[in-house]
């Protein structure tokens, strides 16, 4: 009958010292000692350390655990320092041989454990800091409690010398990574393996790290847009502009719901995309098989873009000809745009055009189809699973509608169906009525809509929203 009950490891080994007579006393034969366990937070190697040491005192080898010169050490020392060795081997996890191998010298096998079960860098002492001021009791056991915070306070102690004494300024770096989020400590991660790190070196850190998401936040931004109770009037200097309202942005990710990180570092949007990117190459392959090499590839359905700076919006090209679009940042969606995974030869331009009212920025796939197209310089647009379009010019894009009305539009050769922006066609002095089937295009001087009103949204930039609360 088999036993499947795993074996517990022996916490303690009987080990023998060897009965040595000497001209001063005989040294005990045999001990108990402990076994120390694997390093990390569970190591017993404080308790074991005391043990060890008394015992191998009463045996009268104990001075081999401290370096001395070759010309000072006592006759017996080769011989002590044989039996410490083998001593040491024997009360130890295998986990811990490694910090022994090729090692004939007690005091640096004493010294090789020591490092390896205290770890004396500044995220070390700051590790045990953060355990024992940011420890809670939990139940009604006060003295178990009390029992909790000693052991780690024991623990902390134990990096405390009279060289490296803790100071202020640990705590400071302790506060500092205790208050911050987790998606920021990898900016300080290196520094945590060093010794006597500053808490101004901490803070340079993280300040860099700040300078280098508002940076990145200049150029592009996919989190989800969130109005402000007040809009905020146009900066004076259009370059500092961008970054001024990144930092106001809260960092907030929809899709976990969480606010310590924002959709640029969360995980499970980069799984998504990943996985929505294998889907989508698996179908493109089956599909090139099936059809043959002369079938067009598939597209991806796209839920936000972001984009670059606009201009300002004024209705006529030439007014904004010499900002070239630079100025506000704003972000671009599109809700409804399709875009093609490569652009054929001959391809299938226009189309009826997709009016969206979450789209803040008119889109064509045909350069014909815009007056006066210039080459655009703004950077790419990039959608929600990270899969990026070339805006290739910028243009007029002229409504089939009655009288002569255009908007301004981007030339996006990848899209599959031109854009349309709701807020640029009522800039552009239409009002949009949508109804069950259609949508009418109004203008302003003879708009008449009846019925009770149920409700009214807002415009912010170049979306519209509703309240979250009538």
């Amino acid at each position: 009958m088999s036993n499947d009950t795993k074996e517990v490891p022996s916490t303690h080994t009987s080990v023998n010292l060897g009965l040595q007579a000497s001209a001063s006393t005989a040294k005990i034969s045999t001990a108990r000692l402990p076994i120390l366990k694997a390093p990390g937070s569970e190591s017993n190697y404080l308790n074991w350390k005391k043990v060890v040491l008394r015992v191998l005192k009463s045996a009268k080898v104990n001075h081999v655990l401290t370096p001395v010169a070759p010309n000072s050490r006592p006759a017996t020392w080769e011989e002590d320092n044989d039996l410490v060795c083998a001593v040491l081997v024997q009360i130890v996890d295998e986990t811990n041989l490694r910090h022994l191998a090729d090692e004939d010298n007690a005091a640096k096998i004493w010294d090789n454990l020591s490092r390896a079960h205290q770890d004396s860098s500044t995220g070390g002492r700051v590790y045990w800091i953060r355990k024992l001021v940011n420890a809670r009791m939990e139940g009604n056991n006060i003295h178990l409690h009390i029992e909790s915070l000693a052991n780690l306070y024991e623990r902390l102690n134990a990096l405390v010398t009279p060289t490296k004494p803790l100071t202020p300024d640990d705590v400071h770096t302790a506060a500092l990574l205790s208050s911050i989020p987790p998606d920021w400590l990898h900016c300080v991660s290196a520094l945590m393996n060093q010794e006597g790190v500053k808490a101004e070196i901490i803070i340079s850190a993280l300040k860099n790290e700040a300078i280098r998401r508002e940076s990145h936040g200049d150029i592009i931004s996919v989190s989800s847009t969130k109005a402000n109770s007040s809009k905020a009037p146009p900066p004076t200097n259009p370059s500092k502009g961008p970054r001024n309202d990144a930092a106001k942005k809260p960092r907030r990710c929809p899709l976990c719901n969480n606010d310590s990180h924002d959709l640029n570092s969360c995980n499970n949007t980069r799984k998504l995309i990943a996985d929505h990117k294998a889907a989508q190459k698996a179908r493109w392959e089956a599909s090139q098989q099936d059809k043959g090499s002369s079938s067009s590839k598939p597209a991806a359905r796209a839920g936000r873009t972001s984009a670059a700076t606009l201009g300002q919006s004024s209705h006529k090209y030439d007014e904004d000809d010499d900002s070239d679009y630079s100025g506000l940042e704003v972000e671009v969606t599109a809700g409804n745009a399709v875009v093609s995974l490569s652009i054929p030869s001959n391809p299938v331009r226009g189309g009826d055009a997709n009016i969206d009212s979450g789209c803040s920025m008119s889109m064509t796939p045909d350069i014909t189809a815009v007056d006066f197209p210039k080459p655009d310089r703004t950077p790419h647009v990039r959608l929600a699973d990270h899969s990026t379009v070339e805006s290739s010019h910028k243009g007029l894009f002229k409504l089939p509608l009655s009288g002569e009305r255009s908007v301004k539009s981007l030339v996006v050769p990848s899209l599959h169906e031109p854009l349309l922006s709701v807020a640029a066609l009522c800039d552009e002095g239409l009002t949009v009525v949508f109804t069950k089937t259609s949508c009418d295009f109004l203008t302003n001087q003879t708009a008449q809509i009846t019925g009770e009103l149920a409700g009214r949204g807002y415009r912010r930039g170049n979306l519209y929203y509703l309240p979250s609360e009538p």
